[in-house]
């Protein structure tokens, strides 16, 4: 096998790599948007059954809203890591197709 041919192989198996790699993170993105979503709904109900009956908030109530505030926080910082991870992903393929 030559020299061009043993670079070439590697690259394509360095594209096949990205391309999942790509592909996982795509995924764990979606994964995160959909907790995401789960976690807001969840603290939209929390808040308008708390503003329907705001006689009886309770410490677990507001225990209950702030872990969900938490929640919605570490999922988005997770997106944002998920997000710069897919940019250098496709820097790297980009780079390998050049």
């Amino acid at each position: 096998m030559t020299y061009s041919q043993r670079l070439t192989q590697a690259s394509s198996s360095d594209i096949s790599y990205l391309e999942y790699q790509i592909g996982a993170a795509e995924d764990e993105l979606k994964q995160a948007k959909r907790q995401q979503s789960i976690y807001e709904s969840e603290l939209n109900q929390l808040r308008t059954s708390l503003e329907d009956d705001s006689s009886s908030i309770s410490l677990r109530d507001t225990d209950r809203e702030l872990k969900l505030q938490k929640q919605i926080a570490d999922v988005k910082s997770r997106m944002e890591a998920i997000r710069t991870q897919l940019v250098q992903l496709q820097d790297d393929m980009e780079k390998l197709a050049d």
